[in-house]
């Protein structure tokens, strides 16, 4: 993986975990598991 693109992914797992931070303090069950499966898509790609 080329670096800019890896920089991207890290960003964007980086951006999820804090948004699944953030729904999951605000008890959205379904909006955490979206975003749970947003970052399974990411993490399968590296």
């Amino acid at each position: 993986m080329a670096m800019p693109q890896r920089d991207d992914t890290i960003e964007a797992i980086k951006r999820l975990d804090a948004l699944l931070e953030y729904v999951g303090q605000h008890g959205d069950e379904a909006g955490a598991e979206r975003i749970r499966e947003e970052l399974r898509k990411l993490t399968d790609e590296v």
